[in-house]
Protein backbone atom coordinates (compact mmCIF):
# COMPACT_ATOMS: atom_id res chain seq x y z
CA UNK A 1 0.00 0.00 0.00
CA UNK A 2 1.18 3.51 -0.11
CA UNK A 3 3.66 4.59 2.34
CA UNK A 4 1.55 6.31 5.26
CA UNK A 5 3.31 8.26 7.69
CA UNK A 6 2.66 7.65 11.27
CA UNK A 7 1.14 10.73 11.54
CA UNK A 8 -1.30 9.70 8.61
CA UNK A 9 -3.40 8.39 11.63
CA UNK A 10 -5.58 11.81 10.74
CA UNK A 11 -6.28 9.91 7.59
CA UNK A 12 -6.41 6.58 9.15
CA UNK A 13 -7.74 6.37 12.12
CA UNK A 14 -9.66 9.68 13.44
CA UNK A 15 -11.28 12.54 11.99
CA UNK A 16 -9.29 14.91 9.66
CA UNK A 17 -11.35 18.49 8.36
CA UNK A 18 -10.99 18.23 5.14
CA UNK A 19 -10.62 21.12 2.41
CA UNK A 20 -11.93 22.13 -0.37
CA UNK A 21 -11.87 20.13 -4.14
CA UNK A 22 -8.28 19.70 -5.27
CA UNK A 23 -9.43 18.66 -9.18
CA UNK A 24 -6.67 16.04 -10.55
CA UNK A 25 -5.00 16.36 -6.92
CA UNK A 26 -2.85 13.24 -5.40
CA UNK A 27 -2.97 14.46 -1.96
CA UNK A 28 -5.26 13.69 0.88
CA UNK A 29 -5.47 15.69 4.00
CA UNK A 30 -6.83 18.70 5.73
CA UNK A 31 -6.00 22.48 5.38
CA UNK A 32 -3.90 24.47 7.45
CA UNK A 33 -5.17 27.83 9.11
CA UNK A 34 -3.00 30.74 7.95
CA UNK A 35 -1.40 31.83 11.39
CA UNK A 36 -0.75 27.57 11.89
CA UNK A 37 3.05 27.19 13.36
CA UNK A 38 3.78 24.48 10.72
CA UNK A 39 6.17 26.36 7.91
CA UNK A 40 6.18 25.27 4.13
CA UNK A 41 7.45 22.14 3.38
CA UNK A 42 10.64 23.99 1.36
CA UNK A 43 10.99 25.82 4.25
CA UNK A 44 14.25 25.08 6.20
CA UNK A 45 16.12 27.54 8.29
CA UNK A 46 13.11 28.12 10.11
CA UNK A 47 10.90 25.22 9.50
CA UNK A 48 9.23 22.52 11.55
CA UNK A 49 12.44 19.37 11.87
CA UNK A 50 9.43 16.66 10.52
CA UNK A 51 9.75 19.00 6.96
CA UNK A 52 13.43 18.71 7.35
CA UNK A 53 12.91 14.78 6.73
CA UNK A 54 11.06 15.18 3.88
CA UNK A 55 12.85 17.92 2.13
CA UNK A 56 16.17 16.70 3.06
CA UNK A 57 16.19 13.26 4.87
CA UNK A 58 17.57 12.24 8.13
CA UNK A 59 21.44 12.22 6.47
CA UNK A 60 21.13 15.83 5.32
CA UNK A 61 19.62 17.40 8.45
CA UNK A 62 20.82 15.71 11.69
CA UNK A 63 24.10 15.45 12.82
CA UNK A 64 26.60 13.01 12.41
CA UNK A 65 25.85 9.23 13.09
CA UNK A 66 28.22 8.12 16.46
CA UNK A 67 30.54 5.93 16.18
CA UNK A 68 30.78 2.62 17.76
CA UNK A 69 33.22 3.84 19.81
CA UNK A 70 31.13 6.89 20.86
CA UNK A 71 27.87 4.72 21.09
CA UNK A 72 29.61 2.28 23.75
CA UNK A 73 30.98 5.04 25.31
CA UNK A 74 27.49 6.48 25.46
CA UNK A 75 26.11 2.54 26.95
CA UNK A 76 28.85 3.07 29.58
CA UNK A 77 28.06 5.87 31.23
CA UNK A 78 24.01 6.06 30.64
CA UNK A 79 22.47 5.19 34.01
CA UNK A 80 19.37 4.32 32.48
CA UNK A 81 17.04 1.15 33.92
CA UNK A 82 19.03 -1.49 32.21
CA UNK A 83 16.24 -4.07 31.67
CA UNK A 84 18.65 -6.45 29.34
CA UNK A 85 21.01 -6.97 31.96
CA UNK A 86 18.72 -8.19 34.57
CA UNK A 87 17.71 -11.30 32.60
CA UNK A 88 20.41 -13.03 30.53
CA UNK A 89 18.94 -12.74 26.80
CA UNK A 90 18.09 -16.16 25.80
CA UNK A 91 15.70 -16.78 28.95
CA UNK A 92 14.49 -13.91 27.70
CA UNK A 93 13.77 -14.79 24.41
CA UNK A 94 11.52 -17.89 25.88
CA UNK A 95 8.81 -18.86 23.32
CA UNK A 96 5.16 -19.04 24.02
CA UNK A 97 2.74 -17.19 26.47
CA UNK A 98 4.98 -18.03 29.51
CA UNK A 99 8.06 -15.79 27.58
CA UNK A 100 5.89 -13.18 26.26
CA UNK A 101 4.52 -12.86 29.95
CA UNK A 102 7.89 -12.87 30.99
CA UNK A 103 8.73 -9.56 28.98
CA UNK A 104 6.07 -8.05 30.39
CA UNK A 105 6.91 -8.65 33.90
CA UNK A 106 10.54 -7.23 32.74
CA UNK A 107 8.72 -4.24 31.04
CA UNK A 108 7.08 -2.99 34.20
CA UNK A 109 7.87 -0.15 35.60
CA UNK A 110 9.84 0.93 33.04
CA UNK A 111 9.89 4.88 31.62
CA UNK A 112 9.88 5.29 27.95
CA UNK A 113 10.09 8.70 26.18
CA UNK A 114 7.74 8.94 23.06
CA UNK A 115 9.21 11.62 20.64
CA UNK A 116 5.73 13.17 19.12
CA UNK A 117 2.64 11.08 19.96
CA UNK A 118 0.86 11.91 16.14
CA UNK A 119 -2.75 11.97 15.81
CA UNK A 120 -5.33 11.78 18.72
CA UNK A 121 -5.75 8.23 16.77
CA UNK A 122 -2.79 7.24 18.32
CA UNK A 123 -4.42 6.90 22.05
CA UNK A 124 -4.47 3.49 22.17
CA UNK A 125 -0.70 3.49 22.15
CA UNK A 126 -0.69 5.22 25.16
CA UNK A 127 -3.47 3.53 26.89
CA UNK A 128 -1.66 0.08 26.01
CA UNK A 129 1.52 1.19 27.37
CA UNK A 130 -0.22 2.12 30.76
CA UNK A 131 -2.05 -1.44 30.77
CA UNK A 132 1.55 -2.61 30.53
CA UNK A 133 2.74 -0.55 33.54
CA UNK A 134 4.76 1.44 31.55
CA UNK A 135 5.36 5.20 32.58
CA UNK A 136 4.48 6.93 29.44
CA UNK A 137 6.07 10.72 28.77
CA UNK A 138 5.56 12.57 25.87
CA UNK A 139 7.65 14.79 24.00
CA UNK A 140 5.50 17.20 21.22
CA UNK A 141 4.58 20.97 20.51
CA UNK A 142 3.20 22.63 23.57
CA UNK A 143 -1.15 22.78 23.28
CA UNK A 144 -0.44 18.92 22.26
CA UNK A 145 -3.50 16.90 22.34
CA UNK A 146 -1.09 14.13 23.85
CA UNK A 147 -1.09 16.95 26.93
CA UNK A 148 -4.38 16.28 28.09
CA UNK A 149 -3.45 12.54 28.85
CA UNK A 150 -1.61 12.96 32.24
CA UNK A 151 -4.58 14.81 33.66
CA UNK A 152 -6.19 11.80 32.77
CA UNK A 153 -3.82 9.65 34.54
CA UNK A 154 -2.79 7.77 30.73
CA UNK A 155 0.79 8.94 30.67
CA UNK A 156 3.19 10.41 33.56
CA UNK A 157 4.19 13.59 31.94
CA UNK A 158 4.48 15.96 29.00
CA UNK A 159 7.12 17.53 28.25
CA UNK A 160 6.93 20.76 25.82
CA UNK A 161 9.15 21.60 23.12
CA UNK A 162 9.61 24.03 20.33
CA UNK A 163 9.22 21.52 17.34
CA UNK A 164 8.85 24.22 14.51
CA UNK A 165 12.72 24.59 14.39
CA UNK A 166 15.76 22.16 12.60
CA UNK A 167 16.16 18.84 13.40
CA UNK A 168 19.16 19.20 15.11
CA UNK A 169 17.94 21.98 17.53
CA UNK A 170 15.13 19.86 18.24
CA UNK A 171 17.48 16.93 18.49
CA UNK A 172 19.70 18.19 21.17
CA UNK A 173 16.65 19.60 23.34
CA UNK A 174 14.95 16.53 23.39
CA UNK A 175 18.48 15.02 24.62
CA UNK A 176 18.55 17.47 27.53
CA UNK A 177 15.04 17.30 28.67
CA UNK A 178 15.30 13.33 29.00
CA UNK A 179 18.27 13.72 30.75
CA UNK A 180 17.07 16.58 33.36
CA UNK A 181 13.81 13.84 33.56
CA UNK A 182 16.50 11.59 35.17
CA UNK A 183 17.40 14.22 37.99
CA UNK A 184 13.22 15.05 38.24
CA UNK A 185 12.38 13.88 41.57
CA UNK A 186 10.02 10.86 41.16
CA UNK A 187 11.41 9.80 38.04
CA UNK A 188 14.45 7.80 36.77
CA UNK A 189 16.63 8.02 33.39
CA UNK A 190 14.26 6.93 30.95
CA UNK A 191 14.84 2.96 29.45
CA UNK A 192 13.57 3.48 26.23
CA UNK A 193 12.76 6.25 23.55
CA UNK A 194 10.33 5.44 20.65
CA UNK A 195 7.91 6.93 17.96
CA UNK A 196 4.84 5.67 16.24
CA UNK A 197 5.34 8.48 13.88
CA UNK A 198 7.65 7.70 10.36
CA UNK A 199 8.98 11.35 10.22
CA UNK A 200 10.20 11.18 13.53
CA UNK A 201 12.32 7.82 13.25
CA UNK A 202 15.51 9.15 12.28
CA UNK A 203 15.32 11.43 14.85
CA UNK A 204 14.50 8.81 17.46
CA UNK A 205 17.44 6.44 16.52
CA UNK A 206 19.96 9.14 17.12
CA UNK A 207 18.61 10.40 20.19
CA UNK A 208 19.05 6.62 21.35
CA UNK A 209 22.47 6.46 20.27
CA UNK A 210 23.40 9.57 22.06
CA UNK A 211 22.13 8.99 25.16
CA UNK A 212 23.30 5.02 25.13
CA UNK A 213 19.84 3.65 24.98
CA UNK A 214 18.78 0.57 22.53
CA UNK A 215 17.26 0.52 19.70
CA UNK A 216 17.51 0.07 15.79
CA UNK A 217 20.90 1.83 14.31
CA UNK A 218 20.54 5.62 13.18
CA UNK A 219 22.52 4.52 9.79
CA UNK A 220 19.92 1.77 9.25
CA UNK A 221 17.02 3.87 10.04
CA UNK A 222 18.89 6.52 7.18
CA UNK A 223 19.07 3.71 4.84
CA UNK A 224 15.82 3.28 4.76
CA UNK A 225 14.06 6.05 4.93
CA UNK A 226 15.97 7.07 1.87
CA UNK A 227 14.98 5.01 -0.79
CA UNK A 228 17.56 5.27 -3.26
CA UNK A 229 20.05 4.42 -0.68
CA UNK A 230 17.61 1.66 0.06
CA UNK A 231 17.84 0.37 -3.40
CA UNK A 232 21.91 0.59 -3.50
CA UNK A 233 21.74 -1.59 -0.23
CA UNK A 234 19.73 -3.94 -1.85
CA UNK A 235 22.15 -4.46 -5.31
CA UNK A 236 25.02 -4.34 -2.99
CA UNK A 237 23.14 -7.54 -1.37
CA UNK A 238 22.31 -9.33 -4.24
CA UNK A 239 18.65 -8.49 -3.68
CA UNK A 240 16.44 -7.85 -6.92
CA UNK A 241 15.36 -4.25 -7.13
CA UNK A 242 13.76 -2.05 -9.33
CA UNK A 243 15.45 0.08 -12.07
CA UNK A 244 15.44 3.47 -9.99
CA UNK A 245 17.24 7.14 -10.75
CA UNK A 246 17.30 9.90 -8.37
CA UNK A 247 15.84 13.44 -9.74
CA UNK A 248 17.13 16.44 -7.69
CA UNK A 249 15.51 18.73 -10.26
CA UNK A 250 14.18 18.84 -13.27
CA UNK A 251 17.36 18.80 -15.29
CA UNK A 252 17.37 15.29 -14.41
CA UNK A 253 14.40 14.09 -15.80
CA UNK A 254 15.48 12.78 -19.34
CA UNK A 255 17.99 10.79 -17.97
CA UNK A 256 15.90 9.32 -15.70
CA UNK A 257 13.18 8.33 -18.19
CA UNK A 258 16.06 6.93 -20.29
CA UNK A 259 17.59 4.97 -17.53
CA UNK A 260 13.82 3.76 -15.81
CA UNK A 261 11.66 3.84 -19.00
CA UNK A 262 7.97 3.57 -18.97
CA UNK A 263 5.52 3.31 -17.33
CA UNK A 264 7.64 4.18 -14.12
CA UNK A 265 6.47 5.60 -10.76
CA UNK A 266 7.46 8.82 -9.51
CA UNK A 267 7.75 9.33 -5.48
CA UNK A 268 9.51 11.58 -3.21
CA UNK A 269 12.74 9.60 -2.05
CA UNK A 270 12.42 10.62 1.97
CA UNK A 271 8.79 9.47 1.41
CA UNK A 272 5.68 11.81 2.70
CA UNK A 273 3.00 9.46 2.55
CA UNK A 274 1.00 9.22 -0.55
CA UNK A 275 1.61 12.95 -1.54
CA UNK A 276 3.83 13.03 -4.72
CA UNK A 277 3.83 9.00 -5.43
CA UNK A 278 2.69 9.01 -9.38
CA UNK A 279 1.92 6.47 -11.98
CA UNK A 280 3.20 8.85 -15.47
CA UNK A 281 3.55 6.52 -18.97
CA UNK A 282 5.93 8.73 -20.81
CA UNK A 283 8.69 11.62 -20.97
CA UNK A 284 5.89 14.23 -21.28
CA UNK A 285 3.36 13.04 -18.67
CA UNK A 286 7.24 13.03 -16.67
CA UNK A 287 7.81 16.33 -16.80
CA UNK A 288 3.92 17.62 -16.35
CA UNK A 289 3.88 15.28 -13.39
CA UNK A 290 7.35 16.69 -11.43
CA UNK A 291 5.84 19.70 -11.94
CA UNK A 292 2.39 19.41 -10.39
CA UNK A 293 3.75 17.00 -7.27
CA UNK A 294 6.57 19.91 -6.60
CA UNK A 295 3.49 22.27 -6.58
CA UNK A 296 1.75 20.04 -4.69
CA UNK A 297 4.48 19.81 -2.05
CA UNK A 298 5.34 22.94 -1.84
CA UNK A 299 1.70 23.63 -0.71
CA UNK A 300 2.05 21.34 2.13
CA UNK A 301 2.67 21.93 5.53
CA UNK A 302 2.91 19.34 9.08
CA UNK A 303 0.31 20.13 11.24
CA UNK A 304 -0.45 18.64 14.35
CA UNK A 305 2.09 15.52 13.22
CA UNK A 306 0.15 15.26 10.01
CA UNK A 307 0.51 16.27 6.76
CA UNK A 308 -2.30 18.91 5.58
CA UNK A 309 -2.86 21.09 2.58
CA UNK A 310 -1.19 24.71 3.57
CA UNK A 311 -4.31 27.62 3.54
CA UNK A 312 -3.72 29.42 0.22
CA UNK A 313 -3.64 32.78 2.61
CA UNK A 314 -0.21 31.68 4.46
CA UNK A 315 2.21 33.80 3.45
CA UNK A 316 4.93 31.70 1.00
CA UNK A 317 8.66 31.37 1.28
CA UNK A 318 10.55 32.46 -1.28
CA UNK A 319 14.01 30.69 -0.16
CA UNK A 320 12.61 27.40 0.41
CA UNK A 321 14.19 24.15 -0.99
CA UNK A 322 12.78 21.32 -2.85
CA UNK A 323 12.99 17.37 -2.07
CA UNK A 324 14.73 15.67 -4.25
CA UNK A 325 12.90 12.56 -6.24
CA UNK A 326 13.05 8.78 -7.20
CA UNK A 327 11.85 7.90 -10.39
CA UNK A 328 11.54 3.71 -10.71
CA UNK A 329 10.27 1.64 -12.45
CA UNK A 330 6.52 0.32 -12.23
CA UNK A 331 5.65 -3.00 -10.81
CA UNK A 332 3.01 -5.26 -11.51
CA UNK A 333 1.39 -7.76 -9.99
CA UNK A 334 -0.60 -7.91 -6.51
CA UNK A 335 0.40 -5.21 -3.38
CA UNK A 336 1.21 -6.53 0.32
CA UNK A 337 2.50 -5.47 3.22
CA UNK A 338 4.46 -7.98 5.25
CA UNK A 339 4.95 -6.76 9.34
CA UNK A 340 8.06 -7.85 10.80
CA UNK A 341 9.20 -8.24 14.46
CA UNK A 342 12.75 -8.86 14.81
CA UNK A 343 14.92 -9.53 17.87
CA UNK A 344 18.56 -10.42 18.19
CA UNK A 345 18.93 -10.16 14.48
CA UNK A 346 16.36 -12.19 13.25
CA UNK A 347 12.63 -12.03 12.22
CA UNK A 348 10.89 -13.30 15.17
CA UNK A 349 7.58 -13.04 13.27
CA UNK A 350 6.28 -12.08 9.84
CA UNK A 351 2.36 -12.05 8.42
CA UNK A 352 1.87 -11.02 4.85
CA UNK A 353 -0.88 -9.33 4.40
CA UNK A 354 -2.45 -8.61 0.90
CA UNK A 355 -3.56 -5.41 -0.31
CA UNK A 356 -6.43 -4.88 -2.80
CA UNK A 357 -5.78 -3.01 -6.57
CA UNK A 358 -4.57 0.84 -5.47
CA UNK A 359 -6.29 3.06 -7.47
CA UNK A 360 -4.67 4.51 -10.11
CA UNK A 361 -2.61 6.92 -10.61
CA UNK A 362 -2.42 7.86 -6.90
CA UNK A 363 -1.96 4.36 -5.78
CA UNK A 364 -4.79 4.93 -3.14
CA UNK A 365 -5.82 2.28 -0.90
CA UNK A 366 -9.17 0.01 -1.21
CA UNK A 367 -8.85 -3.31 0.86
CA UNK A 368 -6.56 -5.45 2.88
CA UNK A 369 -7.47 -9.17 4.35
CA UNK A 370 -5.21 -11.27 6.48
CA UNK A 371 -4.17 -14.10 6.50
CA UNK A 372 -3.18 -13.57 2.31
CA UNK A 373 -5.10 -15.50 -0.36
CA UNK A 374 -1.76 -15.71 -1.94
CA UNK A 375 -0.24 -19.02 -2.43
CA UNK A 376 2.22 -20.78 0.49
CA UNK A 377 5.09 -20.29 -1.83
CA UNK A 378 4.27 -17.06 -3.09
CA UNK A 379 3.59 -15.56 0.84
CA UNK A 380 7.53 -17.12 2.00
CA UNK A 381 8.85 -15.68 -1.11
CA UNK A 382 7.18 -12.10 0.00
CA UNK A 383 8.62 -12.73 3.68
CA UNK A 384 11.70 -13.94 2.40
CA UNK A 385 12.33 -10.57 0.59
CA UNK A 386 10.96 -8.17 3.29
CA UNK A 387 13.48 -9.67 6.21
CA UNK A 388 16.50 -9.96 3.79
CA UNK A 389 15.63 -6.19 2.92
CA UNK A 390 15.65 -5.37 6.45
CA UNK A 391 19.09 -7.42 7.11
CA UNK A 392 20.88 -5.41 4.04
CA UNK A 393 20.15 -2.15 5.48
CA UNK A 394 21.43 -3.19 8.98
CA UNK A 395 18.47 -4.07 11.24
CA UNK A 396 18.68 -6.49 13.68
CA UNK A 397 16.11 -5.50 15.85
CA UNK A 398 12.28 -3.33 16.00
CA UNK A 399 8.89 -3.90 14.36
CA UNK A 400 8.53 -2.95 10.31
CA UNK A 401 6.14 -2.25 8.49
CA UNK A 402 7.28 -3.60 4.45
CA UNK A 403 5.85 -2.93 1.86
CA UNK A 404 6.00 -5.40 -1.32
CA UNK A 405 4.49 -6.27 -4.24
CA UNK A 406 4.81 -10.17 -6.07
CA UNK A 407 5.33 -9.17 -9.61
CA UNK A 408 5.33 -11.33 -12.46
CA UNK A 409 9.13 -11.98 -12.00
CA UNK A 410 9.09 -12.84 -8.51
CA UNK A 411 8.71 -10.50 -5.29
CA UNK A 412 9.81 -6.84 -5.36
CA UNK A 413 10.70 -4.22 -2.50
CA UNK A 414 8.33 -1.01 -2.52
CA UNK A 415 9.62 0.50 0.45
CA UNK A 416 10.25 0.20 4.30
CA UNK A 417 9.08 1.88 7.62
CA UNK A 418 11.08 1.42 10.34
CA UNK A 419 7.98 1.78 12.68
CA UNK A 420 4.60 -0.43 13.43
CA UNK A 421 2.30 0.55 10.40
CA UNK A 422 -0.38 3.06 10.91
CA UNK A 423 -4.61 2.46 9.95
CA UNK A 424 -5.98 -1.28 10.84
CA UNK A 425 -2.11 -2.49 11.57
CA UNK A 426 -2.31 -3.41 14.73
CA UNK A 427 -6.00 -4.08 15.26
CA UNK A 428 -5.15 -6.72 12.05
CA UNK A 429 -2.57 -8.69 13.98
CA UNK A 430 -4.42 -8.22 16.89
CA UNK A 431 -7.14 -10.22 15.42
CA UNK A 432 -5.35 -12.56 13.42
CA UNK A 433 -2.20 -13.89 15.29
CA UNK A 434 -2.78 -12.31 18.93
CA UNK A 435 0.57 -10.49 18.72
CA UNK A 436 0.76 -6.71 19.70
CA UNK A 437 2.32 -4.39 17.78
CA UNK A 438 2.68 -1.82 19.81
CA UNK A 439 3.82 -4.08 22.83
CA UNK A 440 6.66 -5.66 20.72
CA UNK A 441 8.00 -1.75 19.90
CA UNK A 442 8.19 -0.98 23.78
CA UNK A 443 9.93 -4.42 24.20
CA UNK A 444 12.73 -2.85 21.19
CA UNK A 445 12.64 0.56 22.97
CA UNK A 446 13.94 -0.78 26.19
CA UNK A 447 16.39 -3.53 24.65
CA UNK A 448 13.80 -6.71 25.37
CA UNK A 449 14.34 -9.04 22.70
CA UNK A 450 11.26 -9.08 20.61
CA UNK A 451 9.29 -13.39 20.41
CA UNK A 452 6.03 -12.53 19.68
CA UNK A 453 3.80 -15.54 20.90
CA UNK A 454 1.08 -15.89 17.94
CA UNK A 455 -1.80 -16.92 20.74
CA UNK A 456 -4.76 -16.91 17.84
CA UNK A 457 -5.10 -19.26 14.60
CA UNK A 458 -8.11 -19.43 12.48
CA UNK A 459 -8.73 -15.93 12.57
CA UNK A 460 -8.74 -13.69 9.25
CA UNK A 461 -9.62 -9.96 9.07
CA UNK A 462 -10.48 -7.67 6.39
CA UNK A 463 -10.74 -4.08 5.90
CA UNK A 464 -11.87 -1.80 3.76
CA UNK A 465 -11.90 2.08 2.94
CA UNK A 466 -15.17 3.56 1.78
CA UNK A 467 -14.88 6.40 -1.01
CA UNK A 468 -17.55 8.18 -3.25
CA UNK A 469 -17.56 8.54 -7.18
CA UNK A 470 -18.77 11.89 -6.75
CA UNK A 471 -17.44 15.18 -4.79
CA UNK A 472 -20.05 16.75 -2.18
CA UNK A 473 -20.62 17.23 1.76
CA UNK A 474 -21.35 14.24 4.38
CA UNK A 475 -24.70 14.40 5.89
CA UNK A 476 -25.91 11.24 8.10
CA UNK A 477 -23.27 8.96 6.95
CA UNK A 478 -21.96 8.89 11.41
CA UNK A 479 -25.43 7.33 12.29
CA UNK A 480 -25.35 4.94 9.27
CA UNK A 481 -21.86 3.58 10.32
CA UNK A 482 -22.97 3.06 13.76
CA UNK A 483 -26.21 1.09 12.58
CA UNK A 484 -23.59 -1.25 10.25
CA UNK A 485 -21.14 -2.02 13.82
CA UNK A 486 -24.21 -2.44 16.19
CA UNK A 487 -26.35 -4.61 13.83
CA UNK A 488 -23.43 -7.05 12.27
CA UNK A 489 -21.55 -9.00 14.96
CA UNK A 490 -19.01 -10.02 12.68
CA UNK A 491 -17.99 -6.31 12.08
CA UNK A 492 -14.77 -5.34 14.27
CA UNK A 493 -15.63 -1.64 14.05
CA UNK A 494 -17.45 1.03 11.44
CA UNK A 495 -16.24 4.05 12.10
CA UNK A 496 -16.27 7.11 10.05
CA UNK A 497 -13.09 9.20 9.05
CA UNK A 498 -15.09 12.37 8.16
CA UNK A 499 -17.60 14.53 10.37
CA UNK A 500 -21.16 15.38 8.93
CA UNK A 501 -21.14 18.51 7.00
CA UNK A 502 -17.46 17.94 5.51
CA UNK A 503 -16.89 18.68 2.10
CA UNK A 504 -14.93 15.71 0.37
CA UNK A 505 -13.60 15.38 -2.95
CA UNK A 506 -14.81 12.04 -5.11
CA UNK A 507 -12.91 9.65 -7.43
CA UNK A 508 -14.14 11.70 -10.64
CA UNK A 509 -12.38 14.96 -9.34
CA UNK A 510 -9.27 13.25 -8.02
CA UNK A 511 -7.41 11.11 -5.13
CA UNK A 512 -10.87 10.41 -3.39
CA UNK A 513 -11.32 11.40 0.36
CA UNK A 514 -11.86 8.08 2.43
CA UNK A 515 -15.15 8.74 4.35
CA UNK A 516 -15.34 5.25 6.69
CA UNK A 517 -13.11 2.16 7.30
CA UNK A 518 -14.76 -1.15 8.21
CA UNK A 519 -13.01 -3.87 9.37
CA UNK A 520 -15.03 -7.65 10.08
CA UNK A 521 -13.68 -10.73 11.11
CA UNK A 522 -14.51 -14.61 10.17
CA UNK A 523 -12.69 -17.95 10.01
CA UNK A 524 -12.02 -17.57 6.45
CA UNK A 525 -10.09 -15.12 4.51
CA UNK A 526 -12.18 -14.82 1.03
CA UNK A 527 -15.36 -15.00 3.07
CA UNK A 528 -13.83 -12.07 5.47
CA UNK A 529 -13.21 -10.16 2.16
CA UNK A 530 -16.26 -11.03 0.43
CA UNK A 531 -18.20 -9.47 3.35
CA UNK A 532 -16.33 -6.72 4.41
CA UNK A 533 -16.64 -5.55 0.95
CA UNK A 534 -20.79 -6.14 0.74
CA UNK A 535 -20.93 -4.82 4.07
CA UNK A 536 -19.47 -1.47 1.96
CA UNK A 537 -21.76 -1.46 -1.27
CA UNK A 538 -24.72 -2.23 1.27
CA UNK A 539 -23.99 1.34 2.85
CA UNK A 540 -24.84 2.87 -0.08
CA UNK A 541 -22.80 5.85 0.55
CA UNK A 542 -23.85 8.13 -2.50
CA UNK A 543 -27.04 8.62 -0.10
CA UNK A 544 -25.26 10.10 2.43
CA UNK A 545 -23.13 13.02 -0.22
CA UNK A 546 -25.49 15.58 -1.31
Amino acid sequence: MSTMIDADAARREGFVPLGASRKGSSFRGGRAAANDTAAEIGSLGKGHFLQEQIVKGPAASLPRRKSLDERNEAKDQALYYSLRDRIPSDLAMTPGAGGQALRRVMLHGATVVFVTPGYEGKRFVFERAKDLGVRSVVIDAPGSWAERMVGERVIAKFIPLDLNRDSTSVLNDCAAAIRALGREEGFSMPAGVCTFCELSVPLVARLAETLGLPGPSSAAVDTARDKHSTRAAMKAAGLPSPSCYRVNDETDLKQAASVVGFPAVLKPLNGAASLGVKKVDSEAELQRCYADVLAEMRATVVSSGALVKKDPTAPSDPNGEDPSFLLEEYLDGPEVDVDVVMGLGEARYAKVVDNGPTAEPYFAETWGVCPSLLPAEGQASLQKLAIDSLKCCGFDCGVFHVECKLTSRGPRLIEINARMGGGQVRKTHLLASGVDLVEETLFTAVGIPCNPHVSIENTAVAYTYVTNQKSGVVDGLASAAKRVAETDKSVAYCKPLVKDGAAIVGSDDALPDWLLDVMVTDSDAKRALDHVLSVATALDVPRFVR
